[in-house]
C-alpha cells in the first residue's frame, strides 16, 4: 500500500512538471509578438546574421527544447526555392534547410540573454523568416515587454520626464496588443515603422525608457473592460481631434479635448511657404493636374478647426483634397498637421499684352488688355482691368477668369501641432509630467473615461 502511494505521488509530480512546462511554453508563446524588420534589411533574397554563442533553432510552438545548433558566429539565411529557406555558413555551405510552413525560429544565447544581430542591428529573442512573393521577410519574434524596450525610445525621447515615459510605455503596450493582428495576412503582427510603431531593436534602447517599461510592466488602457486603440501623436497644437472626425469611426475614449499643455512646445505653431510651382509639382507627383495654380481655399473644417477639405484652383480645373490627402499630397513634414490656415504670399506681374484680330483685318495686332474696352453679355462697353475679363471670338461672347495684372505665386500655411492629433499628445504629456502630473493623470486627460489595468490576456 505504501509503495502504491509513493508511486501515485511520483506520477502526480511528473505529470505536474510536464504540464507546467506545457503551460509555461504556451504562456511564453502568448506573450510574444511578431515584428517585421525593414530598417536593417539590405536584400530581398538573403540576410546575414551574427550570434555570439552560435545559433539555436526552435519550433515556434515549443520554446523549451531546441531542434538544432550551429557553432559558427556568422550565417546567411536565403531563399532556396518557392517555400524553402536555407541556412548557410559564410563559405556557402548549406547547414540546414526547411519549409517555411514548419514555423521555425532562430536565436543565439540562452534564456534572457538571447539576441541576434540582423545585418548591423541587434534584436532580442528570436528571428523568424517568411517567403512572400519570392522575397525573404525577416521577423523578430519577441516578448512583448522586450519589444517595448525598442519602441518607447523611438517614439518618445528618453530625456522626457519619467511619468511621460511611463504613459508612453503603457500607450505603446496597449497599441501593440490592440493591433497585434494588423498584418496577420502577411504572416506577422506589426511592422517596425510609423505604419504601426517605430521599433529599433536593442541598439536604440535607453536606460530611462527601459525603466519606464519595467515600472509599468503589464499595464494597459481599457474602456468598459476592453483594450483601447491607444493612438498618439507628437503635438496637438492646443486641441486634440476626435477619431470620428479624423477617420470616421467613433471611439468614445478618443474625443476632442482642450490641450493647453501642447501650445508652447516644439511645433506648437509653425509656418511654411510654398510657391505655386512647388504645389504644382507635388500635385503632379500625385497624378493631379489643374494647370497653373490660381488659388487655394479651405472649404471645410472639423469641430477642432482641422482642415477636412482643401480646394486647389488652377487654369485647367480644380481639385478638392480630402483630409486624408492634404498632408500626403503637400508633404507630411512640410504640412505638419491639418490644423492650419492659409494666406496668399507674394504676387508677380503678369504680362497683359496679347495679339488680337478684329473684324476688319486678318493681321494680328499687339494690344494691352488693361487698356482696351470689351463687350460683356449685355453688349455694354467696359474696361478690361481687373481679375475678370471678357472677350469675343467667332463663336460669340466668352467669359474667362484670368489675372491680367498680378497673380499670386506663393501661399503661406500657418499651422499648429504635429501629427494626426488623435489621442495622446507626446509633448503635452511631457509638459504635464513637468507640472507634477502622474502617468495616470496624463492618460486620463487624453483618453476619456478609461481605466488602467493589468493585462491578463
Amino acid at each position: 500500500m505504501k509503495r502504491l502511494f509513493v508511486f501515485l505521488v511520483l506520477v502526480i509530480l511528473i505529470v505536474g512538471i510536464l504540464n507546467s512546462d506545457y503551460i509555461y511554453a504556451n504562456s511564453m508563446e502568448n506573450s510574444f509578438i511578431a515584428i517585421r524588420l525593414t530598417s536593417p534589411i539590405k536584400s530581398n533574397s538573403y540576410v546575414n546574421l551574427y550570434g555570439e554563442e552560435g545559433f539555436l533553432i526552435y519550433n515556434k510552438g515549443d520554446l523549451i527544447g531546441y531542434l538544432d545548433y550551429f557553432e559558427g558566429e556568422n550565417v546567411r539565411v536565403a531563399v532556396l526555392e518557392k517555400d524553402i529557406i536555407g541556412i548557410f555558413d559564410m563559405e556557402g555551405n548549406l547547414l540546414f534547410s526547411y519549409n517555411q510552413e514548419e514555423e521555425l525560429i532562430l536565436t543565439s544565447g540562452k534564456s534572457n540573454e538571447r539576441k541576434v544581430r540582423v545585418e548591423d542591428n541587434f534584436y532580442r529573442d528570436f528571428i523568424q523568416f517568411k517567403i512572400i512573393d519570392g522575397n525573404l521577410i525577416v521577423i523578430n519574434y519577441i516578448d512583448l515587454e522586450n519589444y517595448l524596450y525598442g519602441v518607447v525610445p523611438r517614439e518618445m525621447p528618453a530625456s522626457f520626464e519619467m511619468e511621460a515615459l511611463k504613459a508612453q510605455a503603457i500607450a505603446s503596450r496597449t497599441y501593440a496588443l490592440k493591433n497585434r493582428s494588423k498584418h496577420i495576412a502577411h504572416g506577422y503582427d506589426l511592422c517596425d515603422n510609423t505604419h504601426c510603431q517605430v521599433y529599433g531593436g536593442m541598439d536604440g534602447e535607453q536606460e530611462n525608457t527601459n525603466r519606464a517599461v519595467d515600472m509599468t510592466r503589464g499595464m494597459i488602457i481599457t474602456y468598459a473592460g476592453n483594450i483601447i486603440d491607444a493612438l498618439y501623436h507628437s503635438n496637438s497644437g492646443g486641441i486634440t481631434e476626435a477619431s470620428s472626425e479624423a477617420w470616421g469611426y467613433n471611439h468614445p475614449y478618443l474625443t476632442s479635448v482642450d490641450d493647453k499643455y501642447s501650445i508652447d512646445a516644439p511645433n506648437g505653431t509653425w509656418s511654411y511657404k510654398m510657391t505655386t510651382d512647388e504645389i504644382n509639382s507635388k500635385l503632379k507627383d500625385y497624378g493631379i493636374n489643374v494647370g497653373n495654380i490660381l488659388d487655394i481655399k479651405i472649404t471645410e473644417t472639423s469641430s477642432s478647426g482641422r482642415v477636412t477639405k482643401l480646394k486647389i484652383v488652377g487654369t485647367s480645373g480644380e481639385r478638392t483634397l480630402s483630409k486624408g490627402e492634404i498632408r500626403e499630397v503637400l508633404g507630411l513634414n512640410e504640412i505638419k498637421s491639418n490644423l492650419f490656415t492659409i494666406k496668399k504670399g507674394s504676387y508677380e506681374e503678369v504680362n497683359s499684352n496679347v495679339y488680337a484680330i478684329d473684324s476688319k483685318s486678318s493681321t494680328p495686332q499687339l494690344v494691352d488688355l488693361n487698356n482696351v474696352k470689351v463687350i460683356d453679355s449685355s453688349f455694354e462697353r467696359r474696361s478690361s482691368r481687373g481679375i475678370t475679363s471678357r472677350f469675343i471670338n467667332r463663336d460669340g461672347i466668352v467669359g474667362n477668369d484670368s489675372s491680367v495684372s498680378q497673380q499670386v505665386n506663393s501661399f503661406i500655411i500657418e499651422g499648429k501641432g504635429y501629427g494626426h492629433g488623435v489621442g495622446m499628445s507626446q509633448w503635452g504629456a511631457k509638459k504635464m509630467a513637468e507640472l507634477g502630473y502622474s502617468y495616470e493623470d496624463i492618460l486620463k486627460h487624453y483618453y476619456s473615461g478609461i481605466d488602467i489595468t493589468i493585462n491578463n490576456r
